[in-house]
This record gives structure tokens, C-alpha cells and sequence, in this order.
């Protein structure tokens, strides 16, 4: 692991995700064929080689090598194996690519920072202010919240489901990396056509950069090197999808993505490096993590996109809501009409993978009702991610988990950037916004698949 580069605090089968990666990919790599030759009726006991066979020069084996695109192409298991993460994602690969750019630009998402700042005891304002100098020393440019780019989807949210009819409902949220991967592999043909097309925060940050802020500094896609910091190990594997790279090449609009644990653990080998990177003085949405401002929302760590989607309900409707909490890792919300007293919207938020398998056996029996589900395959949400900082005991970690929700819960609202970014960016590109939503597709099962090895 030491010579990939990869963090040592990785070990990906002992997180919390709702389900580990397998330590060694479980499909054979390549198919050999056997030869039958012909035997000789006699047995040689110790018999001396002859000299054709010692002068036989040695079969040279080709090692035969996966990528992230390979594991996404498979059936064989829900995510990935951990020897091609640990060897297409790691924190050296991400300042391999800060120095091979001309210009490097880093997103960190908010859990990411609050967790950070449970652990080394800081305000979330210092700790972003801690983490965006850290990677300026490193040659990175700019250093960017993530909710910046989750506005973007949220204001796309409401609008999609008022086009879902509701023969296709619920309409599932597809943030999450995770319950993608499980959907398009295990029930594809029944979860695909209602998962939302808006694409995540990381997603969408990566088009803002290579699509957006590559334009505005006149530079190639190819030039630019961009990279993100986030709450889920998963984010690497969606980073490596094909459809999030720039239109018509091969560069990923993602090239890295790295965990809170792996940010640790290089900020603490730093501590104590003098502040020696001048303070931002720009007021605009990619200097505003710099100056320690975060965005938060409201409805969770998790992003707020049910939240997001009743207030925009009530907001053109009215209504009266009400929301109840079926466990610790399920609620569920209805807005009733204030003429009628009639339900006219439900939508639920749905963390944790026994009840997310819950919610598909549901959906096969047509027993949901619901009209928009916040599906995360982590129990807790993003804010307990498997990329997150870990704890040894269970106790320590449930009271560190309500800190960071806490701490998210206390971040600022809104920004006033979105708007003026998004008319910039339409006059770059006229159709920009093509770039804010994607597609996914079930991953049909092949022959050796079935087979038992």
C-alpha cells in the first residue's frame, strides 16, 4: 500500500460504507487457453530435463491490470476492489497532478470540513481557512466549497419532478454514489428510469471547472488539474465515469478524489508550517472557503434535497407540512393542502442499506408511495461517510457524528454568487446546461459472472 502512494489510513475493508469494497477484484482478469499434450506411456520418477527444455526460453506473463472504468463496467460487486483505488486514487497521485497542471483548483465538501473540525477542535470557519492555505502551499489556485455546485442542483431539483409523471414516482435522488452503483447492478431495470438525472455536487463541480473557470482563464481542459476532498470512498469510483469526462475526449472532469481520513493525515504531518500564503481579499465564490466561509443547508448534512424540495412546493402551493421520524435513519415528510386537508406531496429521506433495501422491496410490490426519496447508502448520511474521520469506540463515535451534524447545521445559508456565475457561464457556452445532468444505465451480468470459480 506504501508504494501506490495511497494513505495508510485507508483500510477500505474495516469502513463504514454500506458496504466495503472487496480486497482483490472477485472476475478472473483473462482467460488462458490450455493446451493438451501429448503423454508418454511411462512414468519418469526425477527424470533430468533434456536440453531443448533448458534452453526453453521462460513464457513471459503479462501482468493484466483493472481501472475504476473496469469495476463500473462489472456485475461481479456493488463498488469496487480496493487494489484500483489505492492505485488510481491517493493523495500522491493528487500532488503528482498539482505540479503537472497549469492550474490546479481542489472542491472540499462541508461534511468534509466539519469533520475535520470535530477532530482537531477547531471552528469550521478556521478549518476551512487551515485547509485552503494547506493546498495554495501545494501551487493549487483556487480552493472550492461544494455546496457552491450542490446550489446548482437544487435549483433544478423541484423542476424535475414536476416533469416525473407520477406513474414514475418516487423520484430518487442520485448524489450518492454508492446507491447508484447498487442500482445499476443489482436492480437496474427497476431503479434506473426513476433515479434523478441532475447530477451531484462533485459532478457538477467538475464541469464548473473544466467547463467554466478553463474558459475564463483561457486555458484547455487538459491544462487544468482538478481535484476533490470528500465524506465517501465511493466518490472515487464515480469520479472514473465515463460520462463525466469532457465532451468528446478522455479528460475526467474529476482527475482525483481523496477522503477526510486521507486529508488528516497530510494536515497533520504539516502542523506547525508557517502561514506563509498571502490572505485572499476577493469576495467571489472561489476565494469565499479561503475566508472561512461555508455553505450549509437546511434538512441535514446530507445535502437538504427533500428539504429542498418541499420548501419549493410550498413556496408555489402552499400547504401545511408535517414531518415524522420513523427511525434514526428514516423520516418521512407530507405537505396537506390547507383547503382540503388532503396530502398532496410525500417525500421521505432514506439513509442506511437495509433501508434502502426496504424502500426496492417496496418499489417491486408498488408499495411506495412516495413522491421524491433522499436515498444514502450510509447510515447518517454523508456526515458519516466511510471516508469521514473514525473513531475506535461506538459511543465516541455516535457523539462525534451528532457534533458534526451540529456543526453543519450552524453553517451559513445561501450564497450570492450562483446567479451571476450561471449567466457568465451561459455566455461561454450556450449549452451549459447539459453539463449539470447525466444518465446511468444497468450493468448487464456476463457469462463469467455466473460461473462459480
Amino acid at each position: 500500500m506504501e508504494d501506490s502512494g495511497f494513505s495508510g489510513v485507508v483500510r477500505l475493508s474495516n469502513v463504514s460504507d454500506f458496504i466495503a469494497p472487496n480486497l482483490d477484484c472477485i472476475i478472473p482478469l483473462e482467460t488462458r487457453t490450455v493446451e493438451k499434450k501429448n503423454e508418454e506411456p511411462q512414468v519418469n520418477i526425477r527424470a533430468k530435463k533434456t536440453k531443448n527444455e533448458e534452453n526453453k526460453p521462460k513464457e513471459d506473463k503479462k501482468s493484466v491490470k483493472i481501472s475504476l472504468a473496469d469495476c463500473l463496467a462489472c456485475n461481479g460487486c456493488i463498488t469496487s476492489a480496493e487494489t484500483v483505488l489505492v492505485e488510481e486514487q491517493s493523495f500522491g497521485r493528487l500532488l503528482e497532478g498539482i505540479r503537472n497542471s497549469k492550474m490546479a483548483v481542489i472542491t472540499v465538501s462541508p461534511q468534509t470540513i466539519t469533520s475535520l473540525a470535530v477532530k482537531l477542535e477547531k471552528t469550521p470557519e478556521d478549518l476551512a481557512k487551515l485547509i485552503a492555505s494547506f493546498f495554495r502551499r501545494h501551487g493549487v489556485k483556487y480552493v472550492l466549497d461544494s455546496s457552491f455546485a450542490r446550489q446548482f442542483a437544487h435549483s433544478l431539483a423541484y423542476e424535475e419532478l414536476l416533469l416525473t409523471p407520477s406513474t414514475s414516482r418516487p423520484l430518487l435522488s442520485s448524489a450518492c454514489p454508492g446507491f447508484v452503483c447498487y442500482a445499476e447492478k443489482s436492480h437496474g431495470e427497476l431503479l434506473i428510469p426513476k433515479i434523478s438525472k441532475i447530477r451531484s455536487p462533485q459532478a457538477i463541480s467538475g464541469a464548473l471547472v473544466k467547463g467554466y473557470l478553463a474558459k475564463k482563464e483561457g486555458l484547455s481542459p487538459c491544462d487544468v488539474f482538478h481535484a476533490a476532498v470528500m465524506p465517501c470512498f465511493d466518490k472515487k469510483l464515480e469520479a472514473s465515469r465515463e460520462q463525466f469526462r469532457v465532451e468528446g475526449t478522455e479528460i475526467r472532469e474529476t482527475d482525483c478524489v481523496v477522503s477526510t481520513a486521507e486529508l488528516l493525515e497530510e494536515l497533520v504531518k504539516e502542523e506547525g508550517v508557517a502561514e506563509d500564503v498571502e490572505e485572499e481579499k476577493e469576495n467571489n465564490w472561489t476565494t469565499s472557503l479561503s475566508r472561512g466561509i461555508i455553505i450549509g443547508e437546511d434538512g441535514g448534512a446530507s445535502g437538504g434535497y427533500a428539504d429542498r424540495i418541499v420548501r419549493d412546493f410550498v413556496a408555489q402551493n402552499g400547504g401545511v407540512v408535517k414531518t415524522s421520524k420513523l427511525n434514526k435513519n428514516m423520516f418521512s415528510t407530507t405537505v396537506e393542502s390547507t383547503t382540503t386537508g388532503e396530502i398532496v406531496l410525500r417525500v421521505a429521506k432514506v439513509y442506511g442499506f437495509r433501508n434502502v433495501q426496504n424502500l426496492v422491496r417496496k418499489m417491486k410490490t408498488k408499495k411506495e408511495k412516495t413522491d421524491y426519496v433522499e436515498v444514502m447508502a450510509c447510515p447518517g448520511g454523508c456526515a458519516n461517510g466511510g471516508g469521514q474521520v473514525r473513531y475506535e469506540t461506538m459511543d465516541e463515535r455516535e457523539k462525534r457524528l451528532a457534533q458534526v451534524e451540529e456543526l453543519y447545521e450552524a453553517l451559513l445559508r445561501g450564497n450570492s454568487w450562483e446567479e451571476s456565475v450561471r449567466e457568465e457561464w451561459k455566455r461561454l457556452d450556450t449549452n451549459y446546461k447539459n453539463l449539470l445532468f447525466t444518465d446511468y444505465k444497468p450493468v448487464e451480468t456476463n457469462v463469467a459472472q455466473t460461473l462459480k470459480w
